[in-house]
């Protein structure tokens, strides 16, 4: 379940930045570009109607290439409360073509790597998938 949150994070924070539809270094270099030092914030849910997941994400994407992700999980019990569950992860992220898609590719200090393909849509909002909210919040803290 982490990996896919971190799919769905970063596919959001990259969405801005794809306006071309040609692929190609200078899209990359676009892309890496923009999302260079960013701090977003991506919110969906995942599961059921009724006792379903809300996820909420702060990535900061650094210049030098690393990232970190604070997150956050919210899920209502059969019982009525509340369960909510906080974790950390970083690790290196860049940009580039992989099956002839332009992404993010990322690598988690665990090891786990990662690619994920986004766009953005014909009115330039964000799109990561139905249901993703994707906000950016200002400048990373990169330390």
């Amino acid at each position: 379940m982490k990996i896919e949150v971190y799919r769905v994070l970063l596919a959001a924070a990259l969405l801005p930045a794809l306006m071309a539809p040609a692929l190609g270094q200078n899209e990359t270099q676009a892309v890496k570009g923009y999302l260079s030092g960013q701090h977003v914030m991506v919110t969906y849910r995942q599961g059921g109607p009724v006792y379903g997941t809300y996820f909420f994400l702060q990535v900061h994407l650094c210049p030098s290439g690393r990232y970190m992700t604070f997150g956050q999980s919210r899920k209502q019990t059969v019982l009525g409360n509340e369960q909510v569950s906080n974790w950390r992860d970083q690790g290196q992220w860049d940009v580039g073509i992989y099956a002839g898609q332009l992404g993010i590719q990322y690598v988690s200090a665990s090891g786990q790597a990662n690619f994920v393909p986004v766009r953005i849509a014909q009115d330039g909002s964000i799109w990561a998938g139905n249901g993703v909210s994707v906000v950016r919040q200002g400048p990373a803290q990169c330390r």
